[in-house]
């Protein structure tokens, strides 16, 4: 041991030697790889935690599994279960026919005001060019003058030759300098100003701020006329307020009476979704509706875009529902802000 540390006396006279250094470096390499070990310990448990949590959601999913074949085999519950999921299925029918047509209208009111935003920015920038250009054409004839005054002054001093032209010669040289700065000046207004246009002319658009605060509103309250409309059609059929209980609900915690019941509701949910699936039905009155929303829907601030349900429920007409406090549809996700 001795000897494998004799090393350490050399270097008492300063200096680290080549030893000293392996060895430091030795040291540096544990503590790298110990904060590696760590780290992918952490990363073990992590891992070891989310798949424990993963194969806890899959017993889950599948005790809902068993629990449902359970309730489709049984001939007393079978035919409820048939009729709760396809309420379920209705439900999501409407919500997605109202999400497209969420998505249309905003999709052309964002086309209509992002066309009218870019030609506003070009009338606002073709303004400031013309300005430019004035601008440009009066400097230009300013130096063109500047500069025919100074040739003049130069041809004049030519033409004086004579000895008693002395005098003259001099007021007319102090009188070149300053016409010279003159020159100079304007060609440098002249270019200031080019540069100015070259920039106008060069500068992007202004980004798209978004669609206004009226619009949303509009889209809004023509997306609760929408979910209305939806309402309507499938209150035909008395399953509005059904599809909503069963999408809150559990299939084991729904009745629907006798299999003669069970299949009664399930004739009507095919025609429920016959009746929604005609775009041109639904949408006719989705004007009347926006106009009566519009004429008595309220905001809790001058920001907001949502109005408050109670203004909607006590709209004149409306339906026995409130579309927007019970979240026909799922119509709140939609909404724009």
């Amino acid at each position: 041991m001795i000897d494998k540390l004799s090393f350490l006396k050399g270097s008492e006279g300063g200096g680290v030697s080549a030893d000293e250094e392996r060895l430091m470096q030795l040291f540096q390499n544990r503590a790298g790889l110990k904060k590696a070990y760590a780290d992918l310990k952490d990363e073990f448990h992590l891992l070891r935690d989310r798949l424990k949590q993963q194969e806890g959601a899959t017993i889950r999913v599948q005790e809902q599994l068993d629990a449902l074949g359970d309730l489709l085999a049984d001939p007393r519950t079978g035919f409820a279960a048939l009729v709760f999921y396809q309420l379920r299925g209705l439900w999501k029918t409407c919500h997605q026919q109202l999400s497209q047509f969420t998505t249309d209208l905003t999709r052309q009111q964002e086309l209509k005001e992002t066309a009218r935003h870019s030609a506003e920015c070009e009338t606002e920038k073709n303004l400031r060019l013309a300005d430019v250009d004035r601008r440009l054409q009066e400097s230009a004839a300013a130096a063109d003058a500047h500069r025919a005054q100074l040739s003049a002054a130069q041809s004049e001093l030519g033409r004086l030759t004579a000895f008693w032209h002395y005098f003259r010669r001099r007021r007319l040289q102090k009188s070149l300098e300053a016409l010279r700065q003159a020159v100079v000046a304007a060609d440098a207004v002249v270019g200031d100003l080019h540069a100015e246009r070259s920039a106008i002319n060069n500068e992007a658009l202004p980004e798209f701020p978004g669609i206004s605060l009226v619009a949303r509103r509009n889209i809004n309250l023509a997306i609760i006329s929408y979910a209305e409309s939806l309402c309507e059609h499938v209150d035909a059929f008395g399953l509005a307020a059904r599809a909503k209980e069963a999408v809150a609900r559990r299939v084991h915690e729904m009745s629907f009476g006798s299999r003669a019941d069970c299949e009664g509701y399930m004739v009507r949910v095919q025609k429920a979704q016959a009746a929604i699936a005609n775009q041109k039905q639904i949408t006719a009155g989705v004007r009347t509706k926006l106009e009566r929303l519009r004429a008595t829907c309220e905001y809790r601030n001058s920001a907001d875009t949502v109005p408050t349900a109670d203004s909607l429920a006590a709209a004149a007409g409306s339906a026995s529902w409130n579309v927007l406090a019970e979240d026909y549809w799922d119509l709140y996700n939609l909404l724009l802000r």
